[in-house]
């Protein structure tokens, strides 16, 4: 037999259930009652009639700690044509200092997703003044989310200056998305003292708008054939590859002789690349 407290749980569930499935995706749109899968069915479900009653509730999710959840709200916001109003909620949640950190970090998010011109002055401050590196990294990564010129100068000094090699890792990859970069930042970053750094600059440089760019092949070459870490002479190799310069062939063919068989492999693919 069920005893009196088995019944009664059992019933709470039923009636709790019951309240789940009644809810629509408006009311589903709390953060206190609901976790961060429930939050994103319901900003999907909402993606299909983007009701008006939806901006407020979601401008209060912009800094919620869960990323993927920021990034929906940006992405329906967006969507609905408050990119301005998400910028400004967002942004606010970015400034402040009191907001955890998660919060500052999902904001950023939000703000890439958002890819509104007004997130641009709020990402800068933060890449340039935020006390910790996971929210500085994030607003150069949304930077480049952007896709929007302005943001090049902020990049390329966290690119060269910022204490931490991850701000510097993601300003690099910002600055091969923003059209107004050039690759003198990018180029500066293959003599940084972090592998990873190193490493993203020469993948970046691989980009064509960059092909032309002054120094850039002599530069690559350098890190080819005297960088110590494999992954990033292969890195280079297979830049090489992609600006196609015939000239370069002979030190690729005699990095296929070295001693590291990534570089080898990268050499010999740039090579076919070239041909």
């Amino acid at each position: 037999m069920i005893s009196l407290a088995t019944r009664i749980l059992i019933c709470g569930l039923f009636l709790f259930a019951a309240g789940f499935a009644t809810a629509g995706p408006l009311d589903r749109l709390d953060a206190d009652r609901y976790g961060p899968g429930t939050l994103i069915a319901a900003i999907e479900e909402l993606a299909r009639y983007s009701p008006p009653q939806a901006v407020e509730p979601l401008l209060e999710l912009v800094g919620h700690p869960d990323r993927d959840v920021a990034r929906s709200v940006g992405w329906l916001l967006r969507r609905m044509g408050q990119g301005s109003q998400g910028a400004a909620a967002a942004g606010n949640v970015l400034a402040d200092a009191e907001a955890e950190v998660e919060e500052r970090i999902s904001a950023a998010v939000c703000l890439g997703q958002l890819r509104h011109a007004d997130g641009q002055a709020p990402l800068a401050s933060a890449l340039a003044n935020d006390a910790d590196e996971s929210v500085r990294a994030a607003a150069a990564r949304s930077l480049g989310e952007l896709f929007r010129p302005g943001s090049a100068s902020a990049l390329a000094q966290a690119a060269s200056t910022d204490e931490s090699a991850a701000v510097r890792v993601a300003a690099i990859l910002a600055l091969s998305k923003v059209p107004d970069s050039d690759a003198s930042a990018i180029v500066s970053a293959l003599q940084d003292s972090d592998p990873l750094v190193r490493r993203q600059a020469a993948w970046s440089l691989a980009l064509p708008r960059f092909r032309d760019a002054t120094g850039l092949i002599g530069n690559l070459l350098r890190v080819l054939q005297g960088d110590a870490d494999c992954r990033i002479q292969a890195a280079a190799a297979w830049a090489l590859g992609m600006i196609g310069d015939p000239s370069t062939s002979d030190a690729l063919e005699a990095a296929q002789d070295g001693g590291c068989r990534l570089t080898a492999q990268a050499a010999s693919r740039a090579i076919e690349m070239i041909k």
